[in-house]
């Protein structure tokens, strides 16, 4: 495992000029420079009037719908195009003007061709049931059979051509909270200074932050979050009134479509039963004792009475915690990826070399990771590297995402291609299981120091992923359920609801201020039931992974072909035929399993009293 002695940052944060041009994303495969894109943007509302000029005559053969098909997926794929661009260069920089305003333009065309194509699902639907179905087993449409099956399933939910349009008009004004939000906690939220373990003042970022809550030295960690939370609670009341704003937006979209609550129409899009994201709350609810025993674990180890938030993330192991260079922390997820095949890891090399990924966090990057964009062009990498093992993870993870994307766009067509969060999740955290049992493998036997800080880290990822994101879940049913009853969401009720439920997920851990305050700078809560994937996906991929070690090849093969299939088929019925079963809870239970047999072995290792006695001689400088 090769590492640097990097050091913690300090100082100002680097501007994007100061970054080598090999550790930035290539953008250019999208449009090779901003004259390319304005080009293009010039050229969309041709194409939105093409697809528009089948307005009423999409009954009249299947030649005629495969036709306006046709012109609305060329629409499509070029507004993707555009605002993936768009929003690319936007977060490069949040606060460039010149990268907003190409993103405004690109939402705003977004918006009139949603407007202008509106008429398609209504005109379609208000066919007599008989004729749909004939066009739709016409040989003609064959590759159109899922969309236009999907279709026909959402009858009860389709409105009027006058209410669609009325609706896709309204989306310029429902994306108002999550935009307002973004631009409160990406661009003007300032954290001010802090002061880290060697007393070095730095300026707090959110990525400085996540790395000053993994020091050793416990009043760190406190000044760190006490400073971060500081800031959403001096805006508490704006924060409330924009997450209030957005659980009634997704109130009213679901009426306006005739479904029962704001859940169902969120779930139904992947056509999953609400009866999974019960599943998954109760089943996780009913593990608490075992999550009990691993804050407990938690807490003794680090010596302290009671658990605070902001001593969930140090880590356990007492060996200092290795920084990785970037380039070598590549290398190590390539190696971890080796179960998946040569052709996987080669492919994979060659998006690291070709410049998938945006390294390094700079003046007004957006904060996080993710992976991103458009049909056609490679996939790209988002991050804000510090160099923890976390990052090398997150690494793991995003590649997931990337080669995902990157094998669906290869074998399907614009339309099957974009596959839903719900298989997302899977494929990003198969790799983060796939590195966890690799890296476990190249220790020797007898290293159960090494061992040991390897299986935190799962179990840490595996209480982030799966407990904090069923938390969330909880959070978001509970809320949206009382603005669906005309209750009010005021700061005190959302607080409320928070802590109580941070007690039931996290037990043994404070509940003070700044945690009643934390559904406040959650981005996912402005994409409703979002979260809730996050969970199933990571007990998903253990259950493949699983599959993967111990068949070999044929369970391999069937994971590949997931990959490849896109979102051609729904979530549940691709995910059969890779071998899991979601809506039992029998995911979810191996899933925890896993999580006790790994704090069980914590809890041994910590009983034999070899890591109390290598903590003594870190302290002492050995």
């Amino acid at each position: 495992m090769t590492t640097t002695t990097a050091e913690r940052p300090t100082g100002s944060v680097p501007t994007r000029a100061d970054i080598p041009v090999e550790e930035t994303w290539d953008l250019t495969r999208i449009y090779p420079d901003e004259a390319a894109w304005d080009a293009a943007a010039e050229r969309v509302p041709a194409l939105v009037a093409q697809a528009a000029s089948h307005r009423g005559s999409l009954g009249e053969s299947p030649q005629t719908l495969r036709q306006a098909l046709n012109d609305i997926m060329a629409a499509r794929q070029a507004l993707e195009r555009l605002q993936v661009y768009a929003h690319l260069r936007r977060d490069e920089n949040v606060a460039d003007s010149a990268a907003l305003a190409r993103y405004e333009r690109a939402v705003a065309l977004a918006i009139e061709a949603a407007q202008a194509l509106a008429f398609f699902s209504p005109e379609l639907l208000a066919l007599p049931e008989a004729r749909l179905d004939e066009l739709r087993a016409d040989p003609a449409l064959a590759p159109y059979q899922h969309l236009l099956d999907n279709l026909a399933r959402r009858r009860p939910h389709v409105r009027s051509v006058e209410v669609e349009e009325l609706l896709a008009q309204s989306a310029d004004v429902a994306r108002g909270p999550s935009d307002a939000f973004s631009a409160l906690d990406n661009a003007d939220l300032s954290f001010g200074t802090v002061l880290d373990e060697e007393g070095n003042e730095i300026e707090l970022t959110k990525a400085r932050h996540g790395i000053l809550l993994r020091s050793q030295d416990r009043q760190t960690r406190r000044r760190a979050s006490e400073a971060f939370t500081r800031a959403y609670l001096d805006h508490r009341h704006t924060l409330a009134a924009l997450h209030g704003a957005s659980v009634r937006g997704d109130v009213f979209e679901a009426r306006a479509r005739n479904y029962a609550s704001a859940r169902e129409a969120a779930l139904f899009d992947d056509n999953v039963p609400t009866a999974v994201y019960d599943t998954l709350i109760a089943t996780i609810r009913k593990a608490a004792p075992i999550f009990e025993r691993y804050h407990e674990l938690r807490r003794q180890i680090l010596g302290i009475d009671t658990l605070a938030a902001y001593d969930l993330l140090v880590p356990l192991s007492p060996e200092p915690e290795a920084r990785h260079d970037y380039r070598a922390a590549a290398r190590m997820v390539l190696d971890g990826l080796g179960l998946l095949g040569e052709t996987y890891v080669n492919d994979l090399q060659q998006g690291f070399q070709e410049r998938w990924v945006d390294v390094h966090e700079t003046k007004g990057k957006r904060s996080g990771a993710y992976s991103s964009g458009a049909y056609g062009a490679p996939p790209v990498i988002l991050m804000n590297w510090n160099g923890t093992m976390s990052d090398v993870f997150t690494l793991a993870h995003e590649a997931g995402h990337a080669m995902h994307s990157y094998y669906a766009d290869a074998n399907l067509p614009f339309h099957e291609a974009g596959y839903p969060i719900f298989l997302a999740e899977i494929a990003s955290t198969v790799n983060e299981v796939l590195l966890t049992w690799s890296l476990l493998a190249a220790l020797p036997e007898e290293d159960v120091l090494g061992r040991f800080a390897i299986l935190d880290r799962f179990a840490e990822t595996y209480y982030g992923t799966v407990v904090r994101q069923t938390m969330f879940a909880e959070y978001e049913q509970r809320v949206h359920e009382l603005a669906e009853a005309g209750k009010p969401l005021t700061l005190d009720v959302l607080s409320d609801i928070y802590g109580e439920l941070y007690a039931a997920y996290l037990p043994g851990v404070t509940v003070d201020e700044g945690v009643r305050i934390n559904w406040g700078r959650i981005p996912h809560f402005y994409r409703a039931f979002y979260v809730y994937q996050y969970a199933t996906g990571l007990s998903a991929a253990i259950a493949i992974a699983r599959a993967i070690r111990d068949e070999g090849p044929a369970a391999r093969d069937r994971y590949l072909r997931l990959l490849a299939s896109g979102g051609k088929d729904y979530p549940l019925a691709l995910l059969a035929e890779a071998g899991v079963d979601l809506t039992s809870p029998a995911s979810i239970e191996a899933g925890i399993a896993e999580f006790d047999s790994v704090v069980s072995e914590m809890e041994r290792i910590v009983a034999s009293g070899a890591l109390e006695q290598r903590k003594a001689e870190v302290e002492e400088g050995v």
